[in-house]
């Protein structure tokens, strides 16, 4: 294997080793360097297959490995990067003979998709049945944040399974005199047990694995600090309320106050992992407040500018794009009080045809970053169709059709391009082969294609087909639009 500026790397190991001497290291090193430049060229899938290469050398390189992987992942995620495919998995088979192959797999598969807690569960149990008790010094707290955050009622196995591979990790580090990483471990064994029991209060098993995790840390902790095991008691309880709370929808004002100022602590502590910035400006657009996004943009556009990370300017875009439609929402609002008020409603249009424009920039800025990204090519689309300028929107909605999720939004939004450009054949046509293809009648858009079928049918004269998409539209929702005096219309034979 060849790194893309052509320096040779050393071949990844098949079997790698618990204790990583010197030279593997050293190999182990070029990995995480060649994953690094990748990484800034915004290359993700390639480096994180170099840092699993390097941690197939040295599978404990905590600051070196495991750290920046997580980071890659994290940004490769927050640029729309997909888990693992069905092929790719199989490929990464966690079933073999070797658990540390297995763990590496798991580590690969875990880069592809950073929030999956079925493989923060797999890298848990092969790093500690491996002893790499510093791979579990590393993944127990992000399991532990995932399943909290989730919201998901697992089965008592995922709690059990956890909390016994984090002490059997922490008894490991104890023996190798890493009291440290031993109390760390047993905090986060506690705080799975302290989910556990939230979610099954009647369990026993969930309370003994919290009382014995807590016992094993109040005797290592005694060596510290005779009162360390109160203090560090009162600061897991109100960490763990941090982050119980920091997902909930509703917070009183004091409340999110306090979480976005912690939130703003962890971030300037850890500059470098991404989510820390994302995490703190998600709790700041709580608050509704176009002062707070102001704030939150002026953030993210400072980091982008820093890090030149393009997912930083994407998010900074998102919350403009949620501050422009707050106030268009308000305008509307404030013409819908002045009922008859030309001028309320020419202020409605103006405001929406600036936003539309300021959003067309923004999509078009993305499709040049990420040119095979189909759903960037329907939002640009979209922003087009608005603005008129349909010869320029026809042939994006003709590429987002390959996206499965996009393809029967997409043809609508075809559908009407053509309706507008008076190629009613071609309009019927692409409408026709989108309602064909509905599979329910729920929700707005198989109204919306229907409507406009209906529309076209009547400007190519077919009145008796128009009828009959008017009728089953009406069966669905009665006062669609103006649906029903179309079709009352062609019933009294008013249309030619």
């Amino acid at each position: 294997m060849h790194s893309e500026s052509g320096d040779k790397l050393p071949p990844p190991s098949a079997q790698p080793a618990v204790g990583a001497d010197d030279e593997r290291r050293g190999k182990a090193r070029k990995f995480f360097e060649h994953a690094k430049k990748a990484a800034e060229q915004r290359n993700y899938d390639y480096a994180i297959k170099l840092y699993t290469d390097g941690l197939a050398l040295w599978p404990d390189a905590v600051e070196e490995g495991l750290k920046p992987l997580r980071v890659v992942a994290t940004m490769r995620k927050l640029e729309g990067g997909k888990p693992a495919g069905f092929l790719a998995s199989r490929k990464l088979s966690l079933s073999g003979k070797d658990s540390l192959k297995n763990l590496n797999n798991a580590l690969h598969l875990y880069g592809l998709d950073p929030g999956s807690i079925p493989h923060m569960e797999q890298i848990l149990e092969l790093a500690s049945r491996g002893m790499l008790y510093r791979v579990v010094w590393w993944i127990a707290p992000v399991l532990v944040e995932a399943y909290d955050t989730s919201g998901k009622k697992l089965a008592m196995s995922h709690y059990a399974a956890a909390c016994a591979a984090m002490d059997h990790a922490a008894e490991f580090a104890l023996q190798a005199g890493d009291d440290r990483i031993q109390m760390e471990i047993l905090q986060a064994c506690i705080a799975t047990a302290q989910i556990w029991a939230q979610h099954y209060p009647t369990s026993l098993d969930a309370q003994r694995a919290r009382s014995d995790a807590t016992g094993k840390l109040t005797i290592t902790r005694g060596k510290f600090s005779r009162d360390g095991d109160i203090t560090e008691s009162m600061l897991d309880a109100e960490r763990q309320a941090d982050l119980r709370d920091r997902d909930k929808a509703i917070q009183s004002e004091d409340r999110l106050a306090s979480l976005i100022a912690k939130a703003r602590e962890e971030w300037l502590a850890q500059r470098d992992v991404p989510g820390k910035l994302i995490n703190l400006v998600n709790l700041m657009l709580r608050a509704d407040d176009p002062k707070a996004d102001s704030e939150a943009i002026a953030l993210l556009e400072a980091e982008y500018k820093a890090t030149n990370n393009y997912a930083f300017k994407m998010k900074a875009d998102d919350v403009r794009m949620r501050h422009f439609q707050r106030q268009l929402r308000q305008a509307v609002e404030k013409a819908e009080r002045s009922a008859g008020d030309a001028t309320a409603q020419q202020a409605v249009q103006e405001l929406a045809a600036r936003i539309n424009e300021a959003e067309l920039k923004i999509f078009a800025e993305r499709r040049e970053k990420y040119p095979t990204d189909l759903k960037l090519h329907f939002h640009h689309g979209v922003r087009l169709f608005k603005a008129g300028r349909f010869d320029e929107a026809i042939p994006l909605f003709q590429r987002s059709q390959g996206d499965g999720r996009l393809r029967l939004e997409s043809r609508l939004y075809l559908g009407r391009c053509f309706f507008e450009k008076n190629f009613h054949d071609q309009a019927a046509g692409t409408l026709r082969a989108a309602v064909r293809d509905l599979e329910t009648t729920a929700g707005k858009l198989p109204l919306e294609l229907n409507y406009w079928l209906g529309r076209t049918l009547e400007k190519l004269g077919k009145k008796d087909e128009a009828r009959a998409v008017y009728g089953e539209l009406i069966q669905i929702d009665y006062n669609y639009r103006d649906a029903r005096q179309r079709l009352e219309r062609i019933v009294a034979g008013e249309l030619d």
